[in-house]
């Protein structure tokens, strides 16, 4: 009974855990679906397929329970260790994406800075990307390096239409309008539309480094306040087994399982507080 009681309360943590941090929208499609999908799109943007995401996904899942139940020895502990063990990849490939996506937005700054003074002495648009294709930012060089091969196979508006899909931005989805516009009704004042967006993009690429350097400091507070009473729990367990025996009974279980809720229900709150705001896509 109390294995089904333990069972029933790490599945019941598991799900509250997704749903709040399941994101919302307008038009949201099914959570599960969701998130499977939102994971396998960022393990392909780093060569991971489906086959190695299920592996290593239920190597982590089954190695945190495992560890967890030869250093404690309870089902609910278990049970949690496995929900926070398949959990495990998804927080991975999150991070990853996440520091991708500062690299893109410092290297967008740049490229517009570098658009602007190429302009200014003279280079058309067309010879102002294929010089980024060879010296530009680096975490951009692919993408203008396709632009460029995109240019003689589809024209302009094609190729930056193709390469707004493959960096997925909102700041180069600005870039790509006033590059956009700027092709279709001459660019006599190009220099200076690229003067004016250097700035902005350049501004908020600064906030938003100060804005993550701050969250990464309430980010490692929740991440201290979370896991200082479960290492307690196993300092106590390895030095005084006896002393935690009553977390042993059926009872103990369900006030064990009641912590870990609070804890993981505390841990997840103090994320979303500190969570930068999403921005829009510019074009569609």
């Amino acid at each position: 009974m109390h294995v089904l009681l333990s069972l029933t309360l790490g599945v019941g943590l598991l799900l509250v855990y997704l749903s709040l941090t399941s994101r919302r929208g307008a038009r949201r499609p099914a959570p599960a679906t969701s998130w499977l999908s939102e994971l396998s799109q960022r393990s392909r943007a780093d060569g991971v397929g489906p086959r190695e995401l299920a592996l290593a996904t239920a190597g982590s899942g089954a190695a945190s329970a495992v560890i967890a139940q030869a250093f404690l020895g309870w089902p609910v502990v278990t049970l949690a260790s496995l929900g926070v063990g398949l959990l495990l990849p998804c927080w991975y490939f999150r991070q990853r994406a996440e520091r991708r996506r500062a690299e893109i937005e410092e290297a967008i700054g740049e490229a517009v800075e570098a658009l602007r003074d190429a302009v200014r002495i003279g280079l058309g648009l067309e010879e102002a990307i294929r010089a980024l294709g060879r010296t530009g930012p680096h975490a951009l060089r692919p993408v203008f390096r396709e632009m460029e091969r995109d240019f003689r196979l589809a024209g302009f508006e094609e190729a930056l239409g193709r390469a707004r899909e493959r960096v997925a931005e909102p700041l180069f989805d600005t870039l790509a309008v006033a590059l956009l516009t700027a092709y279709r009704i001459g660019g006599r004042n190009l220099a200076a539309v690229l003067d004016g967006l250097s700035r902005s993009v350049c501004g908020s690429v600064q906030a938003r480094r100060e804005v993550r350097a701050h969250q990464a400091e309430n980010v490692l507070s929740a991440r201290v306040i979370a896991a200082l009473p479960l290492l307690l729990i196993v300092v106590i367990r390895a030095t005084n087994p006896s002393y935690l025996d009553v977390f042993s009974s059926p009872g103990g279980q369900a006030v064990l399982a009641l912590c870990l809720l609070s804890v993981a229900v505390g841990y997840t709150a103090m994320l979303r507080a500190t969570a930068l705001p999403g921005q829009g896509r510019v074009l569609k």
